[in-house]
Formats: structure tokens, sequence, C-alpha cells
């Protein structure tokens, strides 16, 4: 590119979840001179620890406190202050590029309306689906804002390869590229998990939503009738949500930790669980397509992997062809059971799922990812989908 990218994000550091995670580490493999990443300021998060030769951080938008309601409105109000800082942001820097991502409809807007506005190519970075996964009068929002999205997009950027597909399908002639999630950490060597203690240590990370709450339910029911366990949940779901769903009981430990401290937080368990969900109120595309944060993580940690997930997700199939997880794709307290056993038991199989999920682990690998990103925003699509190809 001839000049800078902007990247327009809701969340960017410090937030410590989501697509805050996946621009943070994409944006790692670039300098100050070549990206800016924008986005809103947490409420209340202590400042992040970040390098001037990383791309500047630049806070467009202001928090809204967690424990207060009127988030949505409030960021509404801030639209046209956004939409102005960013266009001044183009214009000042020169960005030849401006990047969208969404799950927030608003920055979306955002991005499109300050590359019409600059003349700067367009690439939205979509991790989930949007029209596919909303209803009434927000669905037609949400076709008026992707058919213009989709014209302007110099190529459409997904987080999952299952999005591509469903893409394809939709839109045959839209120029669609998946851009997987990455880490910029070593790559663990490989060693063989140590003997299961007692209790039996799980846990489940990353937050807990609509996208995962059915089978987070149904894990978490397995793990309570399986003798001498113990659950743990890395997590920034508030404590009253997973109170509500009957998950916070005796014994179980609830903790927040930073992204940095989550593979070692990880480490200390037997058995890692991945919930994903089979049924909820999302639609069914975003359940079939949708590839979590938390995998990443899950992957690296050398720790084997439980997985709940639907049997038609991608999510599931990419776990299934890599062999890295130990998969229970039905909504059945006793299979999970059977699955914890096996596991608990299973020297072998725990070895083999830990050095396969390092093996695949790779291909998430940051510098590759932001090769391929380079490969897209220059316009060389072949082999920048070689190189971020999950499957």
């Amino acid at each position: 590119m001839t000049g800078k990218i902007l990247l327009i994000s809701r969340t960017i550091p410090p937030e410590i979840t989501g697509s805050s995670i996946i621009v943070g580490n994409l944006a790692k493999q670039f300098t100050a001179d070549e990206m800016i990443l924008a986005g809103e300021r947490p409420y209340g998060r202590p400042p992040v620890v970040w390098r001037e030769d990383w791309p500047r951080l630049v806070y467009i938008a202001a928090g809204w406190p967690e424990a207060w309601r009127g988030a949505r409105w409030w960021r509404r109000l801030q639209i046209p202050l956004m939409l102005l800082r960013s266009v001044r942001l183009a214009k000042k820097h020169r960005c030849s590029a401006v990047v969208a991502v969404f799950p927030k409809e608003e920055l979306l807007l955002i991005g499109y309306l300050t590359a019409w506005w600059t003349g700067a190519a367009f690439f939205p970075y979509f991790h989930n689906t949007f029209v596919e996964n909303r209803t009434g009068l927000a669905r037609r929002f949400a076709e008026w804002l992707q058919a213009r999205v989709f014209a302007k997009a110099e190529r459409v950027l997904v987080i999952s390869e299952g999005m591509v597909e469903l893409y394809r399908e939709r839109y045959p002639h839209l120029k669609c590229s998946t851009l997987v999630h990455s880490f910029n950490e070593p790559l663990p060597a490989f060693s063989p998990p140590p003997e299961p203690g007692s209790p039996l240590r799980l846990t489940i990370c990353g937050n807990i939503n609509e996208s995962c709450r059915d089978a987070t339910v149904r894990v978490c029911e397995a793990i309570f009738y399986t003798k001498d366990a113990q659950l743990t949940f890395l997590t920034g779901t508030p404590r009253s949500y997973l109170s509500q769903l009957g998950l916070l009981r005796e014994g179980v430990c609830y903790d927040t930790v930073s992204r940095d401290e989550v593979v070692d937080r990880l480490r200390a368990s037997d058995i890692v669980v991945l919930p994903h969900g089979l049924t909820g109120d999302y639609a069914l595309e975003e359940y079939r397509t949708i590839f979590p944060t938390k995998t990443i993580e899950y992957l690296l940690c050398g720790r084997p992997i439980l997985a709940h997930t639907p049997p038609d997700g991608y999510l599931t199939r990419f776990l299934k062809e890599h062999q890295c997880a130990l998969i229970v794709d039905r909504p059945s307290i006793s299979e999970l059971l059977r699955a914890i056993e096996v596991l608990r038991t299973d020297p072998a199989l725990r070895a083999r799922l830990v050095r396969n999920a390092l093996k695949v682990a790779e291909r998430f690998d940051a510098p590759r990812v932001a090769a391929a990103f380079r490969s897209f925003l220059q316009g060389d699509h072949h082999e920048a989908h070689d190189a971020s190809h999950e499957g």
C-alpha cells in the first residue's frame, strides 16, 4: 500500500475479549508508519502495555460502564463524532485503505462512509454473519448496509472458511477470503500432558453468551455429575449471568485474567472444554460458521480439548479434520460423561490430541496471517488465500 491502513474496530486494546484480541494480534505485525488502530476506549480498563513502534491506538469513542443500561444508545449517539474523527484520521495520515471490523454495525457503517468520503480502498472484516443473524427492522437495515458494503469493498474478509463457504453460496459474485485469528507468541514444543490429578481439573475460558450458552450449560451438568472433578471459568462474563444459568455452584472457581495469562492458566488444567452452541437464539448460519477466538488458546495450551459442538458446524468439521479434540456433537449429557472419562483414562489419546492441536496451531501464526493480510491489501489474493486458509 502507498499509505497507512486505518483499522476500525469497536473493541481494541486494552479490551481483553473478542475482536480486540484479533485486531490487536494482527496489528502487532505492523509498524506505526503502516497502520492506525481506532476504536472505543473501554470504561474502567487500565492502560495497555503497547510498544511505540506498533500501530498507534486512537480512541474515537468513549466506553460505557458494563453494569449500566443504555450502552447501545450511548454508542449510537457517538456515531457522528466517531465518523468525524475517522475521516480526519484517514485524511491526516493519507490512509490508502480502511478496514472496518464487524460485529458492530455502527463501526461497519463508519468504515464504509470513511472510505467513501476519502477515496480509500475499503476492506470490511466480518467476524460474524450480519444479515443472516438479524430479524425485523434490524434485518432491513442490515440488508441496506451490507449491500452497500459489499458493493464498495475491494475484498470482503471473513474470520473462517465456514463463512467463505456461506458467502460464496449466497453471494456468488462477491470477492471474499478468509483472514483467521492469530497469535504472536512462540509455538510451544510438544510434551505429553501430565496424568490427570485428583480432583480432575476442567476449565472453560472465554465469554459465555448466546453463541455457546446451551452447550456450556450441558457440559457443566456433565462435569457436576463427574466424581472427583473441579470446574474453573476463565471469563469476563459477569458472575450474575453465570449464576442465572446455574453454573456457579459450590466448588466452581470463577476468575477473570488478561489475555496474556490465559494459556498458562489453561495449562493448569487436566482437560480444557470448548463449548459451542448446538441451539440458541442466533440464526443457524451463525452457529454453522462461528470460529471462536478462544480456540487458538485451546490449541496452544498443551492440554486435551473436549469440544461440545454442533454436528453441522464449521468448528466441528475443523476439529475433526485435524483430529485435535474429542468431540461430542449431540445434546447428550451421558455422552459428555463418557468423553470426560475417556480423556481421564487414556494417556495415548490425550497425547495425540495435544500433538495434533499444536501442529494445526501453526496455521494461526501471526506473521503468516499478516502476510496474507498484506497480500489482500495489495490485491494478490491467490497467494493470500493459500496463506490464510485453515482447512
